[in-house]
């Protein structure tokens, strides 16, 4: 029996709760969903394919490089939510570093970048085929918004995590090497502007996007010509 959690936070989208051996993240089931201060009912954008997409992209990411990430113990529906359990990744979030320390960090990351720019694909998209836009375009999409997968003739889309910043980098505080590289619901093949470094600041990623206005026009260009049904 796991018993109670040692730790449980509540999102808009998810539950997350840490155990001493592992770590659980699901989606809100609908009868979870929360209401927004306007008195609408806020519905998560593509909430269970995220979390299969992520599932898909750890197995993947665990099988064709040495990035670390937490590996999966199981995933599955239950009472209308999605759950993923990963093993626990024992450190800290590279956000709470101090600034000389983070700074440390970011070869390291860099060097992760680079292997998982080396697995190239004709295709867009997840390891299975899931497509997950990040949400600078989810959040400003009609709901009824549908994409389909790009082909190239090349090996021109390069895996990219799509959400790599320093809440989701966990580090070893004593010795500063990555010890795990979380949340990849975002994951999948791409342009390579996809992986913006939101890593190099200690702030949320959809704060950062100011410090980025071409990357972030080049990716919604991107969406926009993937957009099939509106």
């Amino acid at each position: 029996m796991l018993g109670e959690p040692l730790t449980y936070e509540e999102s808009w989208e998810r539950v997350y709760c840490s155990y001493p051996d592992r770590y659980l993240k699901r989606s809100l089931a609908p009868s979870e969903y929360k209401t927004t201060r306007s008195g609408e009912l806020y519905v998560p954008f593509r909430n269970r394919e995220r979390l299969e997409n992520e599932v898909a992209c750890l197995k993947y990411i665990r099988q064709q490089t040495d990035i670390p990430v937490p590996e999966v113990l199981g995933a599955y529906e239950k009472d209308g939510s999605f759950w993923v359990w990963t093993a626990r990744a024992e450190g800290v979030p590279l956000k709470a570093l101090k600034e000389e320390d983070r700074l440390k960090v970011v070869p390291e990351i860099q060097r992760h970048i680079a292997t998982l720019q080396t697995l190239r694909s004709k295709k867009t998209g997840g390891p299975s085929g899931i497509l997950c836009p990040p949400y600078m375009i989810t959040n400003h999409c009609d709901r009824n918004t549908t994409w389909q997968r790009i082909s190239a003739e090349d090996f021109i889309y390069v895996f990219c995590h799509g959400d790599l910043s320093g809440s989701n980098v966990i580090v070893d505080p004593m010795t500063h090497k990555v010890v795990a590289i979380l949340d990849w619901e975002y994951g999948g093949y791409y342009p390579k502007e996809h992986e913006i470094p939101y890593y190099e600041k200690p702030i949320p990623s959809g704060a950062q996007l100011r410090y980025f206005p071409q990357t972030a026009e080049l990716i919604k260009q991107f969406w926009e010509d993937s957009t099939c049904l509106r």
